[in-house]
């Protein structure tokens, strides 16, 4: 690789900054502001001038890590070499994580040494992290499904004083409400490291030839109607899958497109009567679609994957790759509906995030290595290049890595789509370990059963 300089002695790092600010105030890109990291000797009163916390390095010490990710080893050893070249001035630039040789990063001789235990491709729920704890076995960087469950179980170490001067957090190349979706009260306590987006995913077998495939982006109109025509030429078969997994995701819809919260929680919070109108006209939506049978449950046959007698239903971005290989040549994927389809449109967008262990001894390393690997466009690439990150996106606007995801074959013209619209995207849950996402499911999938008009606090909880 003509890109790499090899040193004989391994240089002297010096890895981050001191504190003495915050990083962004006020940068603006669309209509998101960039939120402001504050350390905690910035929100301390005491004068007292006192250092970040840092690990010990010196040019002879191994620094270690113990890592979670759903990354093989290969790919894990390139992001450390390049992490390790990059600190000490052995990256040439004109190399990038697409052109970069594997072979000559998997040769660099550092001082990084960082093990992988693996974990799923959407990283470990709260379960697992509490089985690692009571073997005094949890890993200094983990990908997770809930960041806010770990962190609120007191497993994840806050990152304020880690990321306030990281110089990966670039206001002008990272989705703001990304980074906020992983915070509380000011406190930062993940790094959000890629991403899903909730989409109704089809089997071709029961595309009505009256009308043909329903377009990519619809309206809610356009979906009923389509099902209407499903349920004409295919008698036997459910038109949409559980749908009442919908209703969460339909505020926009019902709300003339404007970017609005999952399950309507935040609009609720501040103005119930206008909130519930919302959610009211989305769960009477979808309810309308099963007493019209153009909706049926799992118990009632309508099942994807057992039965595969399924016309639609809805899913994340995350599962496409195991999808087309249940459904090979047979599966498409549409948007999610919308009000008007001339829109920009909202995606309804879920986090994967990388914490830092409370018990780990290398929390700065970790946290480095976790904004790298996130955020920096080169470790970006050589991740998807180098993986199978079918359905998964970035939470950067770098060019070169969307390149990348629109060219897979399966998601990227989703991807191309998702590329347009993340400016509007709204954050939501995804993992049973959140409590709004759990109880959301479990009144959800009662209501639709009954006459009583909806409730959205059965959710909030």
């Amino acid at each position: 690789m003509k890109a790499l300089k090899f040193f004989k002695k391994a240089v002297s790092l010096v890895l981050c900054m001191s504190l003495t600010g915050a990083l962004f105030t006020g940068c603006k890109k669309g209509d998101d502001m960039f939120p402001t990291i504050v350390s905690g000797n910035e929100q301390s009163e005491a004068p007292e001038a006192t250092s970040k916390p840092s690990d010990t390095d010196s040019a002879n010490e191994i620094r270690q890590l113990e890592v979670a990710l759903p990354y093989s080893d290969l790919t894990i050893q390139c992001l450390a070499a390049m992490l390790y070249c990059k600190n000490n001035g052995l990256w040439d630039s004109s190399e990038t994580g697409l052109t970069v040789s594997t072979e000559a990063l998997s040769t660099v001789a550092s001082n990084y040494v960082i093990t992988n235990v693996g974990c799923g491709s959407t990283g470990v729920n709260l379960g697992t992290v509490k089985e690692w704890k009571s073997s005094d076995m949890v890993p200094d960087l983990f990908l997770t499904q809930d960041s806010n469950s770990i962190y609120n179980a007191g497993f994840a170490e806050s990152l304020n004083d880690y990321l306030a001067d990281s110089k990966y957090l670039n206001a002008q190349q990272i989705y703001s409400g990304a980074l906020t979706a992983d915070s509380e009260n000011g406190v930062f306590y993940a790094v959000p490291h890629f991403c899903s987006a909730k989409i109704i995913m089809g089997n071709t077998e029961y595309i009505p030839a009256s009308t043909g495939k329903l377009q990519t982006k619809n309206t809610t109109e356009n979906l009923k109607t389509y099902l209407e025509a499903v349920k004409k030429d295919h008698r036997n078969v459910a038109g949409f899958s559980s749908a009442y997994e919908l209703i969460p995701y339909l505020g926009s819809a019902f709300n003339n497109d404007v970017p609005t919260s999952y399950m309507v929680q935040d609009e609720y919070s501040k103005d119930k009567v206008a909130a519930k109108k919302v959610i009211n006209e989305a769960a009477t939506y979808v309810r309308s679609l099963y007493s019209s049978s153009l909706a049926q449950d799992l118990i009632g046959g309508a099942d994807p994957i057992y039965s595969r007698k399924a016309a639609l239903w809805v899913d994340s971005s995350a599962n496409v790759r195991a999808w087309a290989d249940y459904y090979p040549g047979s599966l498409y994927l549409l948007h999610l509906p919308c009000n008007d389809a001339t829109n920009v449109g909202v995606p309804y967008i879920s986090t994967y995030s990388l914490c830092v262990a409370k018990s780990s001894e290398s929390k700065d390393f970790a946290s480095e290595f976790a904004a790298f690997i996130s955020f920096d466009p080169d470790a970006q690439m050589l991740i998807y290049r180098l993986e199978d990150m079918t359905g998964l996106m970035p939470l950067t606007r770098n060019d070169a890595v969307w390149d990348l995801i629109c060219a897979n074959e399966i998601f990227g013209h989703m991807a191309a789509d998702f590329r347009q619209t993340m400016d509007n995207a709204v954050y939501c849950p995804d993992s049973l370990d959140n409590k709004v996402f759990s109880k959301t499911n479990e009144y959800t999938a009662e209501y639709v059963k009954q006459n009583d008009e909806f409730d959205p606090e059965k959710c909030y909880g």
